[in-house]
């Protein structure tokens, strides 16, 4: 069976794997200030982004509070390095549901070869 696709260009729907993770970011302080008062799922690139023809949109994801995400959305701010950021977010992860949960090594490689 063939997988949905969005509506959203060429992309695809986040799977069951992805959504649990945008859950589990929710709950998580910012990843750039720390603070407690509530996050967003920020798709880093967007949730169609693919690098090296390896969709990693819906899975390169950080948990940045409504302020740090108004900094880099609206006035262009770069708050860190996004893909060391998503490392520590993805191990976080890996101990708190399951090392066999997180990223897929394809995945993982990519963003790392991506690396900004």
């Amino acid at each position: 069976m063939q997988r949905k696709k969005s509506n959203n260009r060429n992309g695809r729907l986040a799977n069951a794997s992805e959504k649990k993770f945008h859950g589990w970011l929710k709950e998580q302080p910012c990843c750039w200030c720390g603070s407690e008062a509530g996050v967003i799922v920020d798709h880093a690139k967007g949730a169609t982004f693919s690098h090296n023809k390896v969709h990693i949109g819906h899975r390169f994801c950080l948990c940045p509070c409504v302020e740090c995400d108004t900094q880099k959305t609206i006035h262009g701010r770069r708050l860190g390095n996004e893909s060391e950021k998503f490392a520590e977010l993805d191990n976080q992860y890996r101990i708190a549901v399951g090392y066999s949960a997180g990223a897929s090594s394809e995945e993982w490689w990519a963003i790392k070869e991506w690396g900004k």
